[in-house]
């Protein structure tokens, strides 16, 4: 697992060093600022060293937090086996204690009054909550959210982590970081062109390559780049996201057309793609939305008919059927909505769904040919 690059961050705020007093990735650590714990026991972090990899979960009293309580305890339950866990509050113990959920969370709790961990170990552009994977020894293997602890013990555990390339990654993302901060945008560019290409994969290295773009007024210079990288990896819905996010927020709407044409035409047999872009295109404000090409990727997606199954083709008839039904025509919504609901006989939950929506766009096809105005000098 590859650390996630924090790059959007770097380009858009001209950061001091990145990581300022935080410990670097490779980093040993045997003992935490804080020997004070919850239970009243004071403990150092080499008792819980040695034996397994470690885990320390950083966080703050605050929302985020409490939202993430109930994840974290989750996610030591599922890797107790692998791991010892220890989570490091921001705060007074006594406070701590009070905060919900935090003497809840199933594994210890230590007090870090001064909120010196934090400054440790969270790098700029890491927030928190905060997980930090130790290896047996105290080093510091990996930082991010903990979501994704479980899969990064697994390859921890199986030795298919790369601890190389996780310090070769984060030296890289503080090359970028003091080039965007000494102004030399063009070096940076060329850094992360150069990062881009061993790792095509990664739209965060294509994002922050637009962003120097931009800042280097070379937007006209974005589109070539999208379809290079289309090119290479012409699956990758995400790259034409990009593109599509790109044209509306330049306001070069005249690009739409050769777009939406490319875009049908290469993802002609991926109908959920295109129903996708279709759907967004109807959330655009009124100023900005064309339910032209909104109708005609739905129409491209129903007529290729390449569904994996009943169920993929039923939903997406009803995604057309509302389509239809935002244009007006709940005649022909009442159509797709009837196949939807043949489609996904097999699929309670989303059947009702359908047949609901039958209902709904019958009675509106029945009742709006018979709907006139009145006399409106009255």
């Amino acid at each position: 697992m590859k650390l996630k690059l924090i790059l959007s961050f770097l380009i858009l705020t001209l950061s001091a060093d990145i990581y300022a007093s935080a410990l670097k990735t490779g980093s040993q650590i045997r003992q935490l600022p804080s020997k004070t714990f919850l239970d009243g026991v004071d403990k150092n972090l080499n008792e819980f060293l040695d034996d397994k990899f470690v885990v320390l979960y950083l966080w703050e009293m605050n929302q985020a937090s409490l939202q993430e309580f109930y994840l974290a305890a989750n996610t030591f339950a599922q890797c107790k086996k692998q791991a010892e866990f220890i989570a490091v509050g921001m705060g007074e113990a006594e406070k701590l204690k009070r905060f919900p959920g935090a003497v809840r969370l199933g594994f210890p709790v230590n007090a870090d009054t001064k909120g010196a961990a934090k400054k440790l170990f969270a790098r700029n552009g890491d927030t928190l909550p905060l997980a930090v994977i130790l290896d047996k020894n105290g080093t510091i293997l990996w930082r991010g959210k903990i979501q994704l602890v479980p899969k990064v013990l697994k390859e921890c555990s199986e030795g298919k982590f790369n601890l190389s390339e996780q310090i070769r990654v984060e030296e890289f993302s503080l090359a970028v970081s003091n080039a965007v901060k000494n102004e030399e945008l063009d070096k940076a560019l060329a850094m992360i062109k150069e990062e881009y290409k061993r790792y095509p994969g990664k739209t965060d290295l294509l994002n922050a390559q637009i962003s120097l773009l931009k800042k280097l007024d070379r937007s006209k210079d974005v589109p070539a780049l999208l379809h290079e990288a289309q090119k290479i990896r012409p699956q990758d819905y995400r790259i034409f996201e990009i593109e599509y996010r790109f044209i509306g927020d330049s306001g070069q709407l005249d690009l739409l057309p050769e777009f939406f044409s490319r875009l049908k035409k290469n993802f002609a047999q991926r109908p959920n793609i295109l129903i996708a872009f279709a759907i967004a295109e109807c959330k655009l404000p009124p100023d900005k939305l064309n339910l032209e090409f909104a109708c005609d990727l739905a129409a491209a997606g129903w007529e290729g008919q390449h569904f994996n199954n009943d169920t993929q083709r039923g939903l997406y008839a009803l995604d057309y059927a509302s389509i239809l039904h935002n244009i007006g025509r709940n005649d022909l919504a009442v159509i797709l909505a009837e196949e939807a609901c043949k489609n996904l006989e097999k699929d309670p939950k989303n059947l009702q769904i359908a047949q609901n929506a039958l209902t709904y766009y019958s009675k509106l096809a029945k009742i709006a040919p018979a709907i006139s105005l009145p006399d409106l000098k009255k």
